[in-house]
């Protein structure tokens, strides 16, 4: 009878199973994690920084990370977390791994690049004085600036780099580096400093009237500097970072000029120092000094420099007939321009014009012109020569014209203004024309700054120079020399 029990048990065990296996769905089990994070700290800047992780665990908690720049302790329920200053301006990501019993939970750590802003500079070319400079200068981590020269000295505060480079005091030019660094970047500014420049590398000329004057320029060095002159009212000294030059009292007579030369650690040079007064040492009498090209021979015409204010005029003799030429006068060139087309005054019946001559290369002739544009100047020079003291201007080109003016011609007209159809022909023609006066120089051991008075201009002054002839020239071909 038990057994029949037993077995009748099994068999509906069996059955029910059976039917089971078509109708049942399985519970929901939800395992509990043996780890639950409640709160954290994953990302960082570029800085060393530190954060924290809290949690809740069924048991103990150990820690690790896959990085040497990630530290992670436990302590309690806090993971606490350090990482390293990241020096590269790209970011980076580790790992900490979070272990409970057998449950493990991996959580990533993400640290930013660096941050940099700095000024677009890289070179900076700088003068030989004192010079400072600021620039922004900003990074997410801390910075540092050094410099490879005394003379260079840089700073960096609140995010403004300061660069201050020291005065030159050589004739050379130097280069020093500033160096930004900015964890494992560091960043390159080259400074060029000019060379120390002598003031008087500049200065060419001075040119003043007769009174004394001096003359100072700043030399901030401890160089010394060696000067030569062969003239004995121009002094040069070098003395406390100054250069002073004095030029004395004219009282010669006459315009004057010298020079004056320096040395410096292999620098040379040399500059020209002129003196004069126009009223006292350009106005006067003159010979003007041409030559006539029909027959090749020298001449001149008796001629007075003058200024009325501040018009000039250089008036002279041709025969019985006293013509004016007007002038301009530049005072710092000493040099004295007179135009064409200038009415020169009445001479016997006729108008006389200052004309110039040009050669036109394409139809290979000389031409003349009374228009206002062509122009020559003449600059005066004094010089000694045979026991004279001679003052001179020669004429040239001012380059005022389309053409290469080659002489001069007063020219008659019949009317005024001056005309073609009016021009009576040339009163004279002048080539490599230039002013000149002779001074007789004192007896050696005399005084050498005074000089006798200008030698009147006679015909006699000038070995072979005849007055200028007085009848009117030859009426111009109008083949060859036509008014343009």
């Amino acid at each position: 009878m038990k057994k029949t029990y037993r077995s009748i048990l099994f068999a509906l065990i069996a059955a029910t199973g059976f039917t089971a296996c078509n109708d049942y769905e399985a519970p929901d089990i939800t395992t509990e994690s043996a780890i639950t994070i409640t709160g954290h700290e994953t990302s960082f800047p570029a800085s060393a920084s530190t954060g924290s992780i809290t949690f809740e665990a069924k048991g103990p908690v150990t820690v690790t990370t896959d990085n040497e720049w990630i530290t992670a302790t436990v302590d309690g329920n806090r993971i606490d977390i350090a990482v390293d200053q990241n020096n590269a301006l790209t970011g980076r990501t580790g790992t900490i791994i979070v272990k409970c019993g057998n449950a493990t939970d991996e959580i990533s750590i993400i640290q930013s690049g660096i941050i940099f802003k700095f000024a677009d500079v890289s070179e900076i070319d700088i003068e030989s004085k004192a010079w400072t400079n600021s620039y922004e200068a900003n990074a997410s981590i801390p910075m540092s600036v050094t410099s490879d020269s005394e003379w260079l000295k840089a700073s960096l505060t609140d995010g403004i780099l300061t660069i201050e480079a020291d005065r030159n005091t050589k004739l050379q030019a130097r280069t020093g580096i500033v160096t930004i660094s900015v964890g494992n970047l560091t960043y390159d500014i080259t400074v060029n400093q000019g060379p120390l420049i002598f003031p008087l590398v500049k200065v060419t000329e001075i040119s003043q009237n007769d009174d004394a004057k001096t003359y100072t320029y700043d030399f901030p060095s401890d160089i010394p500097v060696q000067f030569e002159t062969e003239s004995s009212w121009i002094h040069a000294t070098f003395a406390n970072e100054t250069v002073t030059i004095t030029v004395d009292e004219n009282n010669s007579g006459h315009m004057r000029s010298g020079s004056l030369s320096y040395s410096l650690e292999g620098t040379e040079g040399s500059l020209t120092v002129s003196q004069y007064d126009f009223d006292k040492d350009i106005a006067g009498e003159y010979q003007w000094i041409f030559t006539d090209p029909t027959d090749g021979k020298n001449y001149y015409f008796p001629a007075t420099m003058k200024r009325d204010g501040s018009n000039y005029t250089l008036d002279f003799t041709v025969g019985a007939y006293k013509l004016s030429a007007p002038l301009k006068w530049n005072d710092a060139t000493k040099t004295l321009n007179l135009a064409g087309g200038a009415y020169l005054g009445k001479w016997s019946s006729y108008f006389a014009y200052m004309c110039y001559t040009f050669y036109d290369p394409e139809e290979d002739a000389i031409f003349y012109t009374w228009d206002t544009k062509p122009s020559m100047n003449a600059s005066f020079t004094y010089f000694e020569s045979q026991g004279k003291g001679i003052t001179a201007a020669a004429f040239v080109d001012a380059k005022t014209f389309d053409y290469a003016l080659s002489a001069m011609q007063i020219q008659a007209f019949r009317t005024q203004p001056a005309s073609k159809d009016s021009n009576a022909g040339y009163i004279q023609q002048m080539e490599e024309p230039m002013l000149m006066r002779m001074q007789t120089l004192p007896e050696e051991g005399g005084n050498t700054e005074e000089t006798t008075a200008a030698t009147p201009l006679k015909k006699t002054a000038a070995a072979k120079i005849a007055s200028a002839k007085p009848a009117l020239g030859t009426i111009l071909n109008s083949d060859t020399m036509l008014a343009r």
